[in-house]
């Protein structure tokens, strides 16, 4: 279907659903569709007037990146090391934060014990944060709390005039999206949501792949999802660390999508020449949630609840303005394999993951496990960044060495003063899919339309900065 039809074919849905700024669904049932906006001028329910300049290819020039971790638990703990990997040359640790001072405790035990650092402290209340970002000597407040913390956070140190480096999902609500993109336009600070998926060895592949026209002219579909059996780790005795059944327990739709959906954005070049139009979701029937909840004890926060809004298995179709689809899915739930899906489908190619399948004008190449087809094109396109880093991002470890290679790249892009390779309207597009996926939910799998968080300049199509490098030197070395 050519893309005016498919438009014209949109803009009649009947039922489809609108968002406001603060999150209020409005539902049309007239068939004439939503109302058509103007970049920065649209009607009030669907896109507000910027507040400041735009902050696409913002970039800021630091030599010294001094930097501020606030939560942590297990994710915060562990990116320390990455951190503290970027010292001296990149930049330093200069505060850490966690509300549990038991957790201040044992990182800064790390540091004695692995480190050259010796960062300032905060802990002891739900405020300890904002006496970190008040600092003048943070550039980079870097956020791994529980997620109805990150918005939150994130506003606030770029209040303070610092940038803001957070966890997957950026925010959890439309409003909390609005705010993150409003903030930094106003501030002209720049907000990196840490999505490290994008920066996985397979993800890059394809990315270089698809960048080099080996998926043809035309790409079509894609499928992406987080599939991962966690249900052991949703019901912790202490209250606070049970933030992740609470958030089952109240919340539809697909609660984790970024790291299925963010590498498929940059494949398909949204926001970049493309946008995703309006998403349709569904959730399954609820049974894992209540099963763990009959084998708690009595005096546990979720002993025997029954009445989870999340089901075992959310699934969502978007579509973009230029007619392609994605596919996502988020089980944390039942027993299947981990599985992030990674499929993509192009006018000559095709590739699977799990295990990493490919197919090259219907030829069958093989699997990662070393045939011949696969392995050819595995060398011959093997991401440039990972061509030079690979072993220095192996070396340091973290999902493979992505989590290193994501740090990496946002430090080095503050040296070099180029933009960051994701910027606060991808943060807030990709996370907005999960009150998306609710509304839809709610409103009997209603297509529900994507707020125009760009206000209008996805139609400019550029580079992705994950395609611009020269060379790569391992810091503190």
């Amino acid at each position: 279907m050519r893309r005016r039809e498919y438009m014209t074919g949109l803009a009649g849905v009947t039922g489809m659903v609108t968002v406001t700024p603060t999150g209020k669904a409005i539902q049309d049932n007239t068939g004439q569709g939503p109302p058509e906006n103007t970049p920065g001028q649209g009607p009030p329910e669907n896109t507000p007037p910027r507040q400041g300049d735009s902050v696409f290819e913002l970039a800021d020039q630091i030599d010294n990146v001094r930097c501020g971790v606030v939560g942590l638990g297990n994710r915060g703990s562990g990116m320390v090391s990455h951190y503290d990997s970027m010292y001296p040359e990149k930049g330093e640790i200069k505060a850490i934060c966690d509300l549990r001072k038991e957790a201040v405790d044992d990182t800064m035990d790390w540091f004695d014990e692995n480190s050259e650092q010796d960062p300032d402290t905060y802990y002891g209340s739900e405020n300890a944060y904002q006496d970190l970002c008040e600092r003048d000597d943070i550039d980079v407040v870097f956020i791994h709390t529980h997620p109805q913390k990150h918005a939150e956070i994130a506003v606030y140190a770029m209040e303070q005039g610092s940038h803001a480096g957070v966890e997957v999902p950026a925010a959890i609500t439309i409003e909390e999206c609005w705010d993150l993109v409003d903030t930094a336009e106003k501030t002209q600070q720049q907000c990196i949501m840490l999505e490290n998926v994008n920066y996985f060895h397979e993800e890059m592949w394809l990315l270089n792949m698809a960048q080099q026209g080996v998926f043809g002219d035309e790409l079509t579909y894609a499928k992406g999802g987080y599939i991962h059996h966690l249900i052991g780790h949703y019901f912790f005795h202490a209250y606070w660390n049970n933030w992740r059944a609470r958030y089952h327990y109240n919340r539809k739709g697909d609660l984790y999508p970024t790291h299925g959906l963010g590498p498929i954005a940059h494949y398909m070049d949204i926001l970049r020449g493309d946008r995703m139009e309006y998403i349709v979701a569904h959730d399954s029937p609820e049974t894992r949630m209540t099963q763990a909840a009959a084998e708690l004890s009595d005096d546990h926060e979720f002993a025997g609840a029954t009445d989870w809004a999340n089901g075992d298995m959310a699934t969502s179709i978007i579509a973009t303005n230029e007619g392609k689809q994605i596919t996502l899915q988020h089980d944390v739930k039942t027993t299947r394999p981990y599985n992030r899906h990674n499929e993509l489908a192009g006018n000559k190619a095709f590739h699977t993951g799990y295990p990493s399948e490919l197919t090259i004008d219907g030829e069958f190449t093989g699997q990662k496990s070393g045939d011949d087809g696969y392995d050819q094109y595995a060398d011959e396109y093997e991401h440039p960044l990972w061509e030079v880093a690979g072993d220095l991002a192996e070396e340091h470890g973290g999902h493979g060495g992505g989590d290193w290679l994501m740090v990496y790249r946002l430090f080095d892009a503050f040296n070099d003063g180029r933009p960051q390779d994701m910027n606060v309207y991808e943060a807030a597009t990709w996370s907005s899919v999960i009150p998306l996926s609710e509304i839809s939910v709610e409103h009997g799998s209603a297509p529900v339309k994507f707020p125009n968080f760009t206000r209008g300049e996805w139609k400019k199509e550029r580079d992705l900065q994950t395609m611009q490098f020269e060379t790569i030197e391992e810091p503190g070395v």
